[in-house]
């Protein structure tokens, strides 16, 4: 099987992770979209999707805890939870913390980070199946239409 690569921000890492594996809201742990894996696919169609999504976590994980490591740099702590509250108190007002700007604007940063990834390339004959309301934009950016 030829392989393909591809050069993605790490933003779209964590677009592809949520086409392919769903999103649930943090609080509820609900399931908010369930994920290109959870189609019906065949054999051969989920194998190369999980190896892609498997590539993929190793992205997110590392960019995870490099913004781990900048919520301690510039966060506070609180009842033992270290976060970075967008607003301090400036006297008796509110005002913006200069050091979730900083922090924002060094995730940001790291969000435009670009990575290689290499996939075996599907075709939308692959998912031609796949009957779904959801849209994979990220994932469509990587297949090969004929």
């Amino acid at each position: 099987q030829t392989m393909e690569k591809a050069t993605l921000k790490i933003v779209q890492f964590y677009n592809l992770e949520a086409e392919l594996n769903g999103t649930q809201n943090p609080q509820t742990g609900e399931k908010l979209t369930k994920g290109l894996l959870s189609e019906k696919l065949q054999l051969k169609t989920k194998y190369w999707l999980s190896d892609l999504s498997k590539k993929v976590k190793e992205q997110t994980d590392a960019c995870n805890e490099l913004r781990n490591e900048l919520i301690k740099k510039y966060g506070e702590e609180k009842e033992g939870q270290i976060s970075v509250p967008v607003s301090v108190k400036d006297g008796d007002k509110d005002i913006l913390n200069p050091n979730f700007v900083s922090f924002q604007s060094e995730f940001e940063a790291l969000l435009n980070e670009e990575r290689e990834i290499e996939y075996k390339q599907l075709s939308i004959d692959d998912l031609g199946s796949i009957e779904t309301e959801e849209v994979y934009n990220t994932l469509f950016s990587l297949l090969k239409f004929d």
